[in-house]
């Protein structure tokens, strides 16, 4: 007696709690126990053991049976003299119970299948080498079809989708019985047990493999994932539904297939009774009632001709079998497809829904005002709470009318800008615009929009982001900014007051001396209007010379906005170093300048630039007065740099301390004992306004190097 169909694929994959299925109860797998256990020996002084658990055993024991059952069931279905049963099922059986349970635990499931097939089959007179020959082609079709079902489809198989079910079909119901039947009916050939040729046992073999794999692999993996929680779980009408759909079902199977007489022609549009159930089944209890009700008219129609009854008796026995198993068959095969797609549109279709009702309770909780504009002509379908509260319009004043007619836009020009961008790109990111609300007040915004599809029509997604009070801030931090660069300027200028003081000085006592002596001259009534002359130009040099200082300190006490400029930086650093001569004088420091000649223009704030190098150099004097009667030299060195014009204060000071290094240009961290520490702060701050670099290194020798790297001017060399 050989093995019937095989069924494709049904994991045992975690069920939720309270479940009761045979994926939970099929074995999840031998347990291997330490040696001291073991039974088994293996390898030099190691033992294997093999231990099973209640559940296990349950489990196996639970295959043994189902096996064992299946035998005789198909023994019911065989049509003499051919030893091929119209429907086998352990074949089925052993294929669903392989694919709920993982590989490592096939061989358990093989082992405890064979004392159940000896069973059923030695007690039938089957001879011993056909009952061996026909376990190892009913178990290589059970592994052909799991191996490669679990190979194509991921997770559990659960007959909801149409690539699981053309999978199924493919190597579950087709190629595992198809090269199985090869083996079986060639041993049947050699053993002698039964006749018909090679070709007549092969095909009558694969048909009726073919259907126990469609018939009865689907159900057991349908209830296995459903569960008993499933069942408990489902609504009162669906108990109904399903009620009335088994009985018209049942009713309408018995009638056709169990009571029509023998002989007479059968009226071929009763063939269709059946149909409208299954229908209903596959549309309305997916397929786990679609897989139940073929299994029903299944077993009715195959009971019904074995036993001499309905319209497949018109031949011979074996085609009186191939009639009934092409039947259902080919009911099976597109109605398990029909339950898959139904099952797949409803479950898109829920996904849709999820996915609509995350997005809607995004849009109307977004934190950002968002609207939904339709893409043809800009008219709005959807605003959200936050959208309604920054323009002042509620949600059925907006609806259907366009941001130009809510005159959104404070400046036309940039709603244009915003429509050519959104047509040429399809989207639009961070583009920023002032909007206008319903008040007539003006917020600065930046809107990013996305091209969906609502309902089918293209639509615009807008997002806002109102910066108004952000920008502000900026402004404000700006403003303070400013300010403490301004009084930073002003501390550094104080430091040099003494210095100053005295830069003044000079001019104003020759310019008194000049004075003086002109006003002697002309007490003593000797003039000398060439010596006149030579007192007058003194003087006119004095003034100009002092005015120059004062001019330059003007300009560095003044507050005013960054004005960019093309920048000579030999020339920056003559102004500084005039404006800081004389308290280099006072320190007893010696200045050597190393400029490069033909220079790129820098492009800069003059003002902020003086500030920093002045800052600078203010540090390098104290750094060195503070190590005491050594070489006080200081060097300031331009040359040009890879990216830009580079400017060195190089002193021979004590250095900066590893440990301070990282530090430097933090606010409010200094090495003086009365600084403030803003100075290198704030002057890293302007370079990195001018897009410049700035850094801190510790010479070779002694001292450290202060360098600023700043962009050229774009026009050319100074």
């Amino acid at each position: 007696m050989s093995c019937g169909p095989e069924s494709r694929r049904g994991r045992a994959g975690n069920r939720g709690r309270g479940h009761c299925n045979w994926g939970a109860t099929i074995l999840e797998g031998a347990r291997t126990r330490p040696a001291s256990e073991g039974t088994l020996a293996g390898g030099r002084g190691k033992r294997l053991s093999v231990s099973l658990s209640p559940r296990d055993a349950r489990a196996a024991l639970l295959v043994a049976v189902a096996y064992y059952v299946g035998a005789r069931i198909g023994f019911a279905f065989t049509f003499q003299p051919h030893p091929i049963s119209t429907l086998w099922p352990p074949n089925s059986l052993l294929l669903a119970a392989l694919l709920l349970t993982p590989a490592r635990s096939w061989w358990l499931l093989l082992l405890v299948a064979f004392p159940a097939h000896l069973a059923a089959e030695l007690q039938s007179g089957v001879p011993a080498a056909m009952v061996l020959g026909w376990f190892v082609s009913n178990s290589s079709e059970a592994l052909i079809g799991a191996a490669c079902i679990r190979v194509l489809v991921a997770g559990p198989l659960r007959f909801d989708s149409s690539r699981d079910i053309s999978v199924f079909l493919i190597f579950g119901t087709f190629l595992a019985p198809l090269l199985s039947s090869f083996l079986d009916a060639a041993l049947v050939i050699l053993i002698g047990w039964g006749q018909g040729s090679y070709w007549q046992l092969v095909r009558l073999r694969f048909f009726s493999n073919v259907l126990a794999a469609l018939t009865l692999v689907p159900v057991i993996l349908t209830w296995a994932a459903t569960g008993l929680a499933g069942i408990r779980d489902a609504p009162l009408r669906r108990y109904a539904e399903a009620g009335l759909l088994f009985l018209g079902l049942f009713t309408a199977s018995i009638l056709i297939f169990g009571w029509q007489e023998t002989g007479r022609n059968p009226i071929p549009a009763l063939f269709y009774a059946p149909l409208p159930f299954l229908l209903w089944a596959a549309v309305r209890l997916g397929p786990v009632g679609t897989s139940t009700s073929l299994l029903l008219m299944a077993v009715i129609a195959l009971w019904g001709t074995t036993h001499g009854e309905g319209p497949f008796l018109a031949s011979t026995a074996e085609e009186n079998a191939r009639s009934v198993q092409l039947f259902v068959i080919v009911a099976c095969v597109p109605l398990l497809l029909l339950a898959a797609a139904v099952e797949e549109r409803r479950k898109t279709k829920e996904a849709l829904q999820v996915s609509e009702e995350r997005f809607a309770k995004a849009f109307r909780s977004s934190p950002d005002p968002m609207a939904i504009m339709r893409r043809s002509d800009s008219s709005i379908i959807d605003v959200n709470v936050r959208w309604e509260s920054m323009f002042g319009y509620s949600r059925a004043q907006a609806v259907g009318r366009t941001t130009a007619e809510l005159e959104v836009y404070a400046n036309p020009k940039d709603h244009q800008t915003y429509d050519d961008l959104a047509a040429a790109q399809g989207y639009v990111r961070d583009f920023e615009v002032d909007l206008r609300d319903r008040t007539g007040r003006v917020h600065h915004a930046v809107i990013a929009a996305e091209i969906v599809e609502v309902g089918g029509v293209p639509c615009f997604i807008e997002t806002i982001r109102d910066v108004t009070e952000k920008k502000r801030a900026e402004r404000e931090a700006r403003d303070q900014q400013k300010q403490i660069t301004h009084l930073t300027r002003v501390a550094l200028i104080g430091e040099l007051s003494g210095a100053l003081a005295h830069e003044l000085n000079q001019p104003l006592t020759a310019i008194l001396s000049n004075a003086q002596a002109a006003q002697h001259y002309l007490e003593k009534g000797r003039i000398d209007p060439k010596e006149l002359r030579e007192i007058l130009g003194d003087i006119v040099a004095q003034d100009r010379r002092a005015g120059e200082v004062i001019r330059r300190l003007r300009a560095l006490f003044k507050k005013g906005e960054t004005q960019f400029q093309a920048l000579d930086a030999n020339e920056l650093v003559r102004e500084v170093l005039e404006l800081a001569h004389s308290d280099l004088i006072t320190r007893n420091i010696e200045v050597v300048t190393r400029a490069s000649p033909q220079l790129p223009a820098m492009l800069g704030d003059r003002v902020e630039l003086q500030q920093v190098l002045l800052n600078l150099i203010v540090n390098a004097c104290e750094a060195m007065s503070a190590d005491g009667p050594k070489e006080h030299a200081l060097t300031i060195r331009t040359e040009s740099a890879a990216d830009g014009v580079q400017l060195s204060v190089i002193d021979h000071g004590p250095g900066i301390p590893a440990d301070m290094q990282e530090r430097l240009f933090e606010p409010f961290f200094t090495t003086k004992p009365q600084g403030l520490g803003l100075g290198l702060s704030i002057s890293r701050s302007i370079i990195t306004a001018h897009r410049g670099r700035i850094w801190g290194t510790n010479n070779p020798d002694r001292g450290a190097t202060f360098h600023i790297v700043l962009p050229v001017h774009a026009e050319g060399t100074s």
